[in-house]
């Protein structure tokens, strides 16, 4: 189909002159005459009346225009829209990642870059591991932001580890494993301990942690959000297995950190689809690393359980 040939026609409806809608398309008006000719006969329908000088909409023809006229207003819209995206290609970025990261990583990140004048729109969207990895893969994120190891290896993405941080308990304040150095796993059993759901990363990481060590752990409550977890904690329910990175300085008001007694630790990564990354997924890595840096020179004892790779 000649998209020209439905310009004219549509631009002739509009004007209700040949020549006129001729004009708006840099043709003649007999270059335009045979081109609305071609047109009909592709279609197989006379689209306009020529009994009179001025061209007339056949009842076919006008009904094949109400038919079109949204897809033609479409089709002129290409420009634009291959505009836009140019644009959002150039200056936007989709991150995926786990809500605990969102929140101590990633929006952080945003904050800083944005404050450093980048210029930076960015989506950041939260699902399960399994989602995270196949939607970066199908390239419908630019990146994702995990803990290894990746959940399906099948999967085909690039992996690159960015980050280690070191198991910590999670505790209030006051409390009297704060005047530990570290945090014994035998005083970690004694619980009460709170904990995310069975299945799920943390409490397998929990359960390993302390199953390697033949202990149980007591666990007197459990959800399915680490943000709950948290909360829970600085209520004084228990205390938690979690890691530094997913701690800001806000949500550790009126909690403290000590790292597990041993060699514990979880490593982060950013996930890309096989192929060239997005531009900004370069800066936004550079700006996780500048964020994590400032985090280990201003936070007393992060130096020791955060290390950039």
């Amino acid at each position: 189909m000649n998209l020209r040939g439905l310009r004219l026609f549509r631009y002739v409806v509009a004007t209700g002159s040949l020549s006129e809608a001729a004009d708006r398309l840099n043709l003649s008006p007999s270059a335009a005459s045979r081109l609305l000719t071609q047109l009909e006969g592709q279609l197989s329908l006379t689209l306009f009346s020529r009994s009179r000088r001025n061209l007339e909409l056949t009842d076919e023809g006008a009904l094949f225009y109400q038919q079109i006229s949204n897809t033609l207003d479409g089709i002129d819209e290409i420009p634009l829209i291959a505009r836009d995206i140019r644009t959002r290609t150039r200056n936007w970025l989709s991150v995926v990642t786990a809500a605990p990261l969102a929140n101590g990583l990633v929006v952080p990140t945003i904050a800083r870059l944005r404050r450093e004048g980048v210029d930076l729109q960015c989506t950041v969207h939260v699902e399960s591991r399994f989602e995270i990895e196949s939607k970066v893969a199908a390239r419908g994120y630019n990146m994702g932001l995990i803990s290894l190891p990746v959940e399906n290896e099948i999967i085909p993405i690039d992996i690159m580890p960015v980050l280690r941080s070191r198991l910590c308990v999670l505790m209030p304040a006051g409390h009297s494993l704060e005047r530990a150095k570290e945090v014994a796993l035998g005083d970690l059993a004694a619980g009460p301990l709170v904990s995310l759901a069975a299945g799920q990363r943390w409490r397998d990481r929990l359960e390993d942690v302390m199953g390697t060590a033949g202990l149980r752990p007591e666990i007197a409550f459990e959800t399915g959000s680490t943000i709950v977890t948290v909360e829970m904690v600085r209520q004084g329910l228990g205390l938690t297995l979690i890691d530094p990175m997913v701690m800001t300085p806000a949500t550790m008001q009126g909690m403290a950190l000590r790292p597990l007694e041993g060699d514990h630790w979880i490593t982060y990564a950013s996930v890309h689809a096989k192929g060239p990354r997005a531009e900004l997924a370069e800066v936004f890595l550079d700006g996780i690393m500048a964020h994590v840096e400032d985090r280990r020179a201003t936070e007393p004892g992060l130096a020791d359980s955060v290390y950039l790779i």
